[in-house]
C-alpha cells in the first residue's frame, strides 16, 4: 500500500512538471495513473486536479463532468463548486452559475465569492437581490472596492459617489478607475477625467484610456497631443474605428491631410470589416471627399459625395462642397451672391466650416481679398486655436501683399502649433515676398524635416535655391520632389533652370521638354526650350519652339 502511494505521489509531481511546461494532455495521464494507484479509492483532490487541466484545455464540458464527480465525493467541495459557477459564467449560462454560487456561499464567506456572485446577479438583472445581499452584508463588504464597483453599474446608488468610494478605497484597480474616469469626461470634468487616464495608463498601458485622452487634448485644442495619444491607443488596439477616425480628425484639424486621408481609410475599413448593415459611412465619406477637395483632386472627391445619403446629416454640407468643386470663372459672382445670402441670414451657418470654406474659396478666385480677411478673422473669434482658419488667412493676407500682418498670425500660429509644418511654410512664403531668401530657406528647412513626404516642400525650397544661385542644392531637392510627385510641370520646368545654370544644357533640354509635355499650354516653358535652343546653337529647334511660342501667342489674342 505504501508502495502505491509513494507511486502515486510521483505521478503526482510528474504532472505538476507537465502542467508547468503547458503540457496539460501529459498532465491529465500522469494524474489518471496516479488514481489507478489508489486501488479505485475516490480521490477528490487529484480528480480536482484533472477537472483544472481539462478546463486549461478549454474542453469545459469535460472539466464540469469532473467537478461533479468531486462534488459527488464532497458536496461542499469549495474549489469545484467555484470553478463549475467560473466555467457557467463563461458560458454566459448564467442560471447555472448563480445555482452553485449560492452552494459556495453557504460554504465560506470569502468576499471574493461573495463579489463573483453579485457579478452573476448583476448579467441575470436581478438588481432588487443583488440591493439585498448588500445592505444585508458587514460593513467590511459594503466598503470593498470591487463590490461598489459592481453595485455602482445597477442603476440603485449614485453612480458617481459609489465609483469615488471603490477608487478611494483601492486605485489599483483599473475598471472603477475608468468608469469614473469616463463620468467625469461626460460631465465635462476634463482635469479630473485627464488626472484618471493617466493614473490608468501607469497602472497598465490602456488603449481606451489613451483614446479619452486624445479626446481631452483635442478639445482642448492641443492638437499634437491629441494625436500621440490617438497614436498610442492604436498601437495597443488597431481595430478601434472610432480612434483612427478621431485621429484624422486632429490631422485635419493641423493640414496634415495626407496622414487624415490614411487614418479615414483605415477607420472605413475596419468598419467594413465587421459587415454591420446598419453602420453609416456618411461623415467619414464626406471628410474624404473635403481632404481631396484640398488637393484638388475634384473627380474623386465628388465620387465620395455622391455616396452620402439624402437622409443624412452631411447632405447639405455634401452638396455645398459639390457645388464648390464645380465653380468656374462664369459662375463665382453668381456662388458669391448665394453664399453670402447663407452666411449673412443664418447664424448657424455663419459657423459652418464648409460655408465658410467655400465662401472663401470664392473670394480668393475674384480677388476679394479684404472680404476673405474679414470672414476668416470672424471664424477664428469662434475658434481661435484653429490651425485650418489661420492658414487660411495668412494666405489671403499673403495674396493681398499684407506681410506684416501676415507674418504676425503665422507667429500666432508657430506659438499655438509648433509641431505644425504649415507655420514653416508659411513663413518662407512671407519671407520669399520680402526677399529675405535665408529665412525662407532656414523655414523650408524645417518643414522638409517634419514632413518628409511633402514634395512642395522640396520644390519650394529648390525655387529658392535657384532663385539665389544655388543650383546644385536646388537640383537635389528638385529630385526629391520628382521622386515624391512626378506630376508637376513646374517640378520639371524649375530642374531644367538648375541644370542650365550649372551648364549642362542637354538635361536641361531634356527635362523642359518633359515639363511642356505634360503642360503643353504654358508659354513659358516654350521660351525656355527657345532660349536653351539657341544656347545650344540648334537652329531647327529654336525655330520649332519660336513658332510654337507665336501659334500660342495668337490664341491667347484671339481670347483676348
Amino acid at each position: 500500500m505504501n508502495s502505491n502511494n509513494e507511486t502515486s505521489i510521483k505521478y503526482i509531481k510528474k504532472s505538476f512538471e507537465l502542467k508547468n511546461s503547458k503540457l496539460y494532455k501529459e498532465a491529465i495521464e500522469m494524474l489518471y495513473k496516479a488514481l489507478e494507484c489508489k486501488n479505485g479509492e475516490k480521490n477528490a483532490e487529484i480528480i480536482s486536479q484533472i477537472a483544472d487541466l481539462y478546463t486549461l484545455l478549454k474542453n469545459y464540458e469535460r472539466a464540469l463532468e469532473e467537478y461533479e464527480k468531486v462534488l459527488d465525493i464532497d458536496e461542499n467541495h469549495t474549489h469545484s463548486l467555484d470553478k463549475i459557477s467560473q466555467i457557467y459564467f463563461l458560458l454566459e449560462n448564467y442560471t447555472k452559475a448563480l445555482e452553485y454560487s449560492k452552494k459556495l456561499l453557504k460554504t465560506t464567506n470569502n468576499p471574493d465569492y461573495f463579489i463573483n456572485h453579485l457579478q452573476i446577479l448583476y448579467k441575470l438583472k436581478y438588481f432588487d437581490k443583488m440591493k439585498e445581499l448588500y445592505e444585508s452584508s458587514d460593513i467590511e463588504l459594503k466598503n470593498n472596492s470591487q463590490i461598489l464597483y459592481i453595485m455602482s453599474k445597477t442603476g440603485l446608488y449614485p453612480k458617481e459617489e459609489f465609483l469615488k468610494r471603490a477608487v478611494e478605497k483601492n486605485n489599483k484597480l483599473v475598471k472603477p478607475c475608468f468608469d469614473l474616469a469616463v463620468l467625469y469626461w461626460e460631465n465635462e470634468n476634463y482635469k479630473q477625467a485627464k488626472d484618471l487616464f493617466e493614473h490608468i495608463n501607469k497602472l497598465e498601458k490602456n488603449p481606451l484610456a489613451y483614446f479619452y485622452l486624445g479626446l481631452i487634448e483635442h478639445y482642448e485644442g492641443n492638437f499634437f497631443n491629441a494625436i500621440d495619444n490617438y497614436l498610442e491607443s492604436i498601437k495597443l488596439d488597431k481595430t478601434n474605428d472610432k480612434c483612427y477616425f478621431e485621429l484624422a480628425k486632429a490631422y485635419i484639424d493641423i493640414n496634415w491631410l495626407d496622414e487624415a486621408q490614411i487614418a479615414l481609410k483605415s477607420s472605413i475599413g475596419i468598419l467594413k470589416l465587421k459587415n454591420d448593415t446598419s453602420l453609416k459611412l456618411d461623415e467619414h465619406h464626406f471628410l474624404l471627399a473635403w481632404i481631396l477637395s484640398k488637393q484638388e483632386d475634384e473627380k474623386n472627391a465628388i465620387l465620395y459625395l455622391d455616396l452620402i445619403d439624402k437622409n443624412s446629416k452631411m447632405y447639405p454640407n455634401a452638396q455645398i462642397l459639390k457645388n464648390t468643386l464645380k465653380l468656374n470663372e462664369s459662375n463665382y459672382i453668381q456662388a458669391k451672391e448665394i453664399l453670402e445670402k447663407y452666411y449673412t441670414n443664418n447664424p448657424d451657418d455663419a459657423k459652418n466650416p464648409i460655408l465658410i470654406e467655400s465662401l472663401g474659396k470664392v473670394y480668393k478666385q475674384l480677388k476679394l481679398y479684404n472680404e476673405g480677411e474679414k470672414l476668416y478673422e470672424a471664424a477664428l473669434e469662434e475658434f481661435p486655436n484653429s490651425v485650418f482658419y489661420t492658414v487660411e488667412l495668412i494666405d489671403i493676407l499673403i495674396d493681398n501683399k499684407k506681410h506684416d500682418k501676415a507674418l504676425e498670425y503665422t507667429k500666432k500660429l508657430e506659438h499655438f502649433a509648433p509641431k505644425c509644418p504649415s507655420t514653416y511654410n508659411s513663413f518662407a512664403r512671407i519671407y520669399y515676398r520680402l526677399k529675405d531668401y535665408n529665412a525662407a530657406i532656414e523655414n523650408l528647412k524645417v518643414l522638409n524635416e517634419m514632413d518628409i513626404n511633402n514634395a512642395e516642400g522640396f520644390y519650394f525650397l529648390g525655387l529658392v535655391q535657384n532663385d539665389t544661385c544655388q543650383a546644385e542644392a536646388a537640383l537635389e531637392n528638385f529630385k526629391i520632389a520628382l521622386t515624391l510627385n512626378p506630376i508637376p510641370s513646374k517640378y520639371y520646368a524649375q530642374t531644367a533652370r538648375a541644370y542650365e545654370t550649372m551648364g549642362d544644357l542637354e538635361n536641361a533640354m531634356l527635362y523642359i521638354k518633359e515639363a511642356i509635355e505634360i503642360s503643353p499650354q504654358e508659354i513659358n516653358y516654350k521660351r525656355q526650350a527657345k532660349n536653351l535652343a539657341q544656347k545650344m546653337h540648334d537652329k531647327e529647334k529654336a525655330d520649332y519652339y519660336n513658332s510654337q511660342i507665336l501659334r500660342l501667342e495668337k490664341l491667347l489674342r484671339q481670347r483676348g
